[in-house]
């Protein structure tokens, strides 16, 4: 009877044991998450600005535009090659600006592939750690354990 008594207590404690590594393996996690949350939310923040930014960056080009459009009109010093050249100009960064445009406005309409890209990269690293805590094994302490085997 007491045999089984010290089973049924170790049985108990080796559970208690694991269950405490798999409460810091999720403690870690959490840890983890909660950082990829932070700096998610960092980044979008970053966002907000350039989205702004190119705004104003269209508008100037916008105006730019009008201005090549008057002093093409106004002053014929300005021959007709040179404003083709800067109205191409314009064209080509208007053309980019719309780009970066939509590249933001698609990044601010699907955040869900900025959050997933993040977790994925969570959960390689928290494999990868499980992976090498699996790996590790106690020293064999038996005498025979230096010897060479063939």
């Amino acid at each position: 009877m007491k045999t089984i008594k010290d089973l049924l207590v170790a049985m108990i404690n080796a559970t208690l044991i694991l269950v405490a590594i798999c409460l810091f393996f999720l403690w870690r996690l959490s840890d983890t998450a909660e950082r990829v949350v932070a700096r998610f939310a960092q980044n979008l923040q970053i966002v907000q600005p350039l989205a702004t930014k190119v705004d104003g960056l269209r508008n100037e080009v916008a105006n730019l535009r009008s201005d090549l459009a008057g002093i093409s009109l106004d002053n014929s010093a300005l021959t007709t090659q040179a404003a083709e050249v800067l109205q191409t100009r314009a064209n080509a960064l208007q053309l980019e600006l719309e780009g970066i445009n939509s590249s933001l406005v698609r990044l601010a309409d699907t955040p869900e592939n900025l959050m997933q890209s993040a977790l994925d990269d969570v959960a390689t690293r928290v494999s990868g750690r499980i992976g090498s805590v699996a790996n590790c094994y106690a020293l064999d302490s038996s005498p025979n354990a230096s010897a060479p085997t063939n």
